[in-house]
């Protein structure tokens, strides 16, 4: 799963690696965020209008008109057999959505969640799907969904399932838009490994998404022993 992700790095950083043209830098004027949970608008880069590279603010989650469900992940395992609703989006859908980390709740041992944060070496680009178009509103009918994989490699200890994050220069493949739908599946194959991430405990009140401080990413000593003696590190 992936329901809370972080976005403290500048424009630049995010895109100095996935994108030629670099004239797409803007200041955001909202800064970086440190607790962005789905149902707002992250910031995600794509080449949705005429193939032209872009950075825009997109809502997370997606509910299709003739649906009940708001979806704010997609499971690898649906997209790769073609399933609904992917196989509407996995065309002409592809975004990535820019991170520098996101957060897990993994049990402990005496019933309690303890917040995690998760993160590699530098910015993380996580596969995502949109029925956004340029022109469309920017609502849930036409949000986007991040795609997830199973933890069976390593991570299972935080949660069963974490964002498919892709190396930058196969993000810039899943979001070409002469890529075929049936390349960009075989692409999501290729995502960054487990073991190239870190992880430890934050404090409880990135529990709430309204809580924005820099200290939101940083190790809870507080928690940290109980984190080494409940998990499987």
């Amino acid at each position: 799963m992936c329901g809370r992700i972080v976005q403290k790095s500048g424009p630049l950083d995010y895109v100095e690696l996935i994108f030629t043209n670099q004239s797409q830098i803007f200041a955001d004027p909202t800064g970086p965020r440190f607790n962005i949970p789905p149902g707002t608008r992250p910031l995600t880069l794509h080449r949705l209008a005429e193939g032209t590279e872009a950075m825009g603010r997109l809502p997370w989650g997606y509910k299709r008109p003739d649906s009940k469900h708001f979806m704010s992940n997609a499971k690898l395992e649906t997209i790769l057999k073609n399933g609904w609703p992917w196989r509407f989006l996995i065309g002409a859908g592809r975004i990535l959505v820019p991170a520098d980390g996101w957060y897990e709740w993994p049990m402990l041992a005496d019933g309690a969640k303890q917040p995690h944060y998760i993160h590699g070496d530098g910015p993380l680009y996580f596969a995502a799907l949109t029925a956004w178009s340029p022109g469309a509103p920017l609502d849930a009918a036409h949000g986007f969904a991040i795609v997830t994989n199973d933890t069976k490699g390593g991570m299972v200890d935080i949660h069963a399932r974490r964002p498919v994050a892709l190396p930058p220069a196969i993000a810039q493949r899943w979001a070409d838009p002469a890529i075929s739908a049936a390349e960009a599946r075989d692409l999501l194959h290729e995502g960054v490994p487990e073991d190239a991430f870190t992880w430890h405990p934050v404090r409880q009140e990135v529990g709430n998404s309204k809580y924005q401080l820099p200290d939101a990413i940083a190790v809870s000593y507080t928690h940290l022993r109980a984190h080494e003696t409940s998990l499987h590190l």
